[in-house]
């Protein structure tokens, strides 16, 4: 009798068991939803391409942003220095300058060493050029209107068809340039352009 009570009682306890040993596997399945853990990480991992995404676009904006004010400012400098009134352009100021228009009208590039430069259909009115070498500088067809080129060296320059209305030439050498009718300016031609040889000194 004792031996069968003894034997439910253990039979009982084993069934106990089982019913929680199940209830807890359950349990567990449930908590661990394969499609929600799919959802989150799919979330963990999209979050960090766009934050990355979004750092990557902030800063590719901030360096245009800075690239761009440093070529305004640069821009700026430039055109200040070129418009300058009276100020003197450099050799590099005028050949930038020619790459872009014809036009050195009231720009001071006296003294300057321009020697073979093409300032052929330029505006060149109220232009200073005076002691610059100009020695066989193209100016033809250019317009020197109140252009100041005295003192400059102007040997072997061609000034066809230029527009010399209210230039200064004083003392400047014009030996063999080509004069603005078209006539070659003879040896000592300075201040004006000769046709004839100069007299010599004693004769």
């Amino acid at each position: 009798m004792t031996s069968f009570r003894t034997t439910k009682i253990v039979a009982g306890m084993l069934l106990v068991s089982a019913l929680v040993g199940n209830s807890l596997t359950n349990v567990q399945a449930e908590d661990v939803d394969p499609k929600g853990s799919d959802d989150v990480a799919a979330v963990s991992a999209q979050q960090p391409v766009e934050t990355s995404s979004v750092d990557t676009t902030v800063t590719v904006e901030k360096e245009v942003v800075i690239k761009n004010k440093k070529k305004s400012a640069r821009k700026t400098r430039e055109t200040i220095v070129e418009t300058l009134p009276g100020e003197k352009l450099t050799i590099k100021q005028v050949m930038a300058i020619l790459k872009t228009t014809r036009d050195l009208s009231g720009k001071n590039l006296s003294g300057l060493k321009l020697i073979g430069i093409n300032l052929a259909k330029c505006n060149l009115k109220g232009i200073d050029l005076s002691h610059a070498n100009l020695e066989r500088a193209d100016l033809g067809e250019s317009e020197l209107e109140r252009a100041d080129l005295s003192g400059a060296n102007l040997k072997m320059s061609n000034l066809q068809l230029s527009g010399m209305t209210g230039a200064n030439i004083e003392r400047a050498i014009l030996d063999g340039a080509i004069w603005k009718d078209g006539m070659v300016c003879s040896a000592g031609s300075v201040g004006r352009c000769r046709e004839f040889p100069a007299p010599s000194i004693g004769k």
